[in-house]
């Protein structure tokens, strides 16, 4: 094998690696990545800890055609640390590929490409599109609520359901949190049964759409039985699904507020930022004090001291004091783009819903804790 690839080109490649291999795998082929050199014009590089699976090509001059494995890291500290113009990488031993540029050369080790897993047969797939844009707010609306490391295994994802005819529905839940979006579609997928995407294969997605995306540029995306699958030009991935069924979260929505209160965003994400400096680290727990025309937060802890500060808001109900973890809430108001907010509120018991003011599309649900 010998290919002749641009350093920028090949470094943005050997980095969307990265969040794919799997380091800590008791097979030590899933820390490698394949680099595939079986065309004249392209390159392909492929990844997978065998529950995502990553192609991404780029244009390359390719001497003469192979297949190699290389340690993922190693090849990507490297071609990231190289120079910019022109890298020559070429294999013409067995077990070794060298990386030249300029009067810089590396030798590293290889292995065989027959031992990296075969990527699964695609069957077909009806894809729909959407553009990048909407995709990364669904997934940002959503994705600081799902579990990172639950036992409940369906708890690690989010979960993905259509409702009306070109609405999706998708919701992450923690078991403390939840958070739940809809949105119209101009392609509505065709999706018979509801699914769960992963974590990690959200926070990949939003990662390969995130990067050099044209804001009218749109890419593919679709389902199978056990899989999702996303493609944007040089770019595929494909994530196993988790199966088991995901909880019904209907059960947990408060039917009915008995009190509301509209508060603005910025001031209450300041607010927010300033008590929990005293709150206890493990919890993050302020207090929440309603009254008519404004609301006092307050937090405590026994090694520093104590905070209080009240903002003015549009209330009109009995007082009312509760409990909440205060990143709970910073993590929903720091992705919302509106000015107020509203907090659908019952007693010191029930959970919150927090909501833009203006929209029913949208709507997080965070349960209450105790504060000393």
């Amino acid at each position: 094998m010998k290919v002749e690839i641009d350093q920028a080109t090949f470094s943005a490649l050997t980095g969307r690696t990265q969040g794919i291999v799997d380091r800590r795998s008791t097979v030590p082929m899933l820390a490698n990545v394949l680099i595939d050199a079986g065309d004249k014009e392209t390159l392909n590089v492929s990844a997978t800890d065998y529950e995502l699976y990553m192609r991404a090509s780029c244009e390359a001059k390719i001497s003469r055609k192979g297949r190699v494995c290389i340690n993922a890291r190693d090849l990507n500290d490297i071609v990231k640390n190289m120079p910019s113009g022109p890298l020559t990488i070429e294999q013409e031993k067995p077990g070794q590929v060298t990386i030249r540029s300029g009067n810089i050369k590396f030798n590293l080790h290889c292995a065989p490409a027959e031992e990296f897993p075969e990527l699964p047969e695609i069957k077909e797939v009806e894809y729909f599109q959407i553009k990048p844009k909407d995709f990364l707010d669904i997934v940002s609306h959503t994705i600081f609520a799902v579990a990172s490391d639950d036992p409940r295994i369906f708890l690690n994802g989010a979960y993905v359901e259509m409702q009306k005819a070109g609405k999706i529905r998708m919701v992450g839940t923690d078991g403390h949190r939840l958070a739940l979006i809809d949105r119209e579609l101009e392609d509505a997928p065709k999706l018979e049964n509801s699914v769960i995407i992963p974590r990690k294969g959200l926070l990949e997605m939003t990662k390969m759409l995130s990067e050099g995306v044209g804001a009218e540029e749109k890419i593919e995306f679709g389902f199978t039985k056990t899989n999702a699958h996303l493609r944007r030009s040089n770019l595929s991935l494909m994530i196993r699904l988790i199966e088991g069924e995901f909880p019904d979260y209907n059960m947990v929505i408060p039917r009915a507020a008995e009190k509301i209160a509209t508060v603005p965003r910025r001031a209450f994400i300041d607010a927010l930022k300033r008590m929990s400096l005293l709150s206890v680290e493990r919890t993050f727990g302020v207090k929440m004090s309603f009254s008519e025309g404004s609301m006092k937060i307050e937090s405590s802890h026994p090694d520093k001291g104590e905070s209080v500060e009240v903002l003015d808001i549009d209330y009109d109900k009995e007082e009312l004091s509760i409990g909440f973890n205060a990143r709970f809430f910073l993590d929903v108001l720091t992705v919302l783009d509106c000015d107020d907010v509203k907090l659908e509120l019952s007693d010191e018991l029930s959970p919150c819903v927090l909501r833009p003011a203006l929209s029913e599309d949208y709507r997080c649900i965070i349960m209450p804790v105790r504060v000393s």
